[in-house]
């Protein structure tokens, strides 16, 4: 009987951390860090409201003349 428990329990904890690690990764967001003369910008999806204003922020850099590159973030 003690046996079956420490398998469930190992069989549970297993299965916690591989849904908590799932969370971590989904809630990641992305960034993209702009290099220009004279320095370096990093921009994150998380300051913006919608996806749509993070890509025309990161189309605005490149318009001024930065190259942006991902960076993945957190």
């Amino acid at each position: 009987m003690l046996m079956k428990l420490q398998v469930v329990f190992v069989k549970r904890i297993s299965l916690f951390c591989v849904a908590l690690s799932l969370a971590f990764l989904v809630g990641c967001s992305r960034c993209e860090e702009c290099d220009y003369q004279g320095g370096s910008e990093t921009i994150c999806e998380t300051e913006f409201d919608t996806p749509e204003q993070y890509q025309d922020a990161i189309a605005d850099k490149e318009g001024q003349g930065a190259s942006c590159t991902s960076t993945g973030g957190f």
